[in-house]
């Protein structure tokens, strides 16, 4: 393979990316591993938070509202029922509607919904994937032992979990930025990336006992699609 390997300080940059004439295949998403988000061995919690999340909203954009019309080769070939169509269009206007009422004080505008809809349906797929993953890990390599609490830290490891995954969506924008984010971005804010998918998100719930039917929990109202 001498001439074709990759320098990992070349794959690590957001910018390179190779075309591998498949959709969804040509973006680089070897930027996202790096610390801290790669490996965290003192406690695993984090590390299924942070790359754990990342990889199942890759996973879960194959199902989004785009990848679902492509085939598991990667080419254009609509394979879903018309009443799974039809039924999977109806849920999606649910999260179409919690992320259109978000309001970006940073940028003075609300999230548009319909734009950010397949990113969102990613996050929060994404989220409940890489969860589900790390309490299977816990039962079966683990026997259903919880990892150690962290010297000087009272968080459980299912706390650590959820801020892990918030922690790798910390930004910072200017306000002229925002705005241009709110009309030609695909992707929600940063902040309510979190604030989004975690408030669907039961086991989120449990972990902080979030009141009903506030921010952080939706309650009947939360939206989900896979």
């Amino acid at each position: 393979m001498e001439g074709t390997r990759l320098q990992y300080s070349t794959v690590q940059s957001g910018e390179f990316s190779i075309d591998f004439k498949r959709f969804g295949s040509d973006p680089n998403r070897m930027c996202d591993l790096s610390l801290p988000k790669l490996i965290y061995e003192e406690a695993l919690s984090l590390s299924y938070g942070a790359i754990g999340v990342i990889v199942g909203h890759e996973f879960t954009h194959g199902f989004d509202n785009n990848g679902r019309k492509y085939d598991k080769n990667g080419n254009l070939d609509p394979w879903w029922s018309t009443d799974s169509e039809e039924k999977f269009k109806e849920k999606t206007k649910c999260m179409i509607n919690q992320y259109n009422n978000y309001y970006w004080k940073r940028a003075g505008l609300n999230i548009k919904g319909k734009r950010t809809l397949a990113e969102n349906i990613a996050d929060n797929g994404g989220l409940r994937e890489a969860f589900r993953a790390y309490r299977k890990w816990i039962e079966e390599k683990r026997q259903g032992a919880e990892e150690a609490l962290l010297p000087g830290i009272e968080f459980t490891h299912n706390q650590l979990f959820f801020l892990s995954y918030a922690h790798v969506r910390c930004n910072s924008f200017r306000p002229e930025s925002a705005r241009e984010q709110i009309h030609t971005g695909v992707h929600s804010p940063p902040q309510f990336r979190v604030i989004g998918a975690m408030s669907n998100f039961e086991e989120f719930r449990k972990a902080f006992n979030c009141p009903v039917n506030s921010t952080m929990n939706r309650g009947s109202e939360s939206c989900r699609l896979w």
